[in-house]
């Protein structure tokens, strides 16, 4: 999941905000102003919620405190056993 957010999340904040730009720019009663994008404010809008995001992402996926005892990988007959950190 996190991989799909990382990937598409740029693209799906862009056009949220260009989608709001248009709905509000539809509705005033001036003359069409819809030729009129404020690209350069959408994208540094869009760069900052990507960033906000995925800091956010950091501390909710990965909320483990550190410490432990880390476990490396062991070859048995079974096959390889992976290694993990015991807490």
């Amino acid at each position: 999941m996190s991989v799909f957010i990382i990937r598409f999340l740029p693209i799906i904040i862009f056009l949220f905000l260009l989608l709001l730009w248009f709905l509000f720019t539809r509705k005033s009663k001036k003359v069409n102003d819809s030729q009129k994008a404020p690209w350069f404010i959408f994208i540094i809008i869009a760069i900052i919620a990507f960033g906000i995001i995925l800091v956010s992402f950091r501390f909710i996926q990965f909320g483990e405190e550190p410490g432990g005892k880390y476990i490396p990988p062991k070859l048995t007959e079974d096959g390889i056993k992976p290694g993990h950190v015991e807490r």
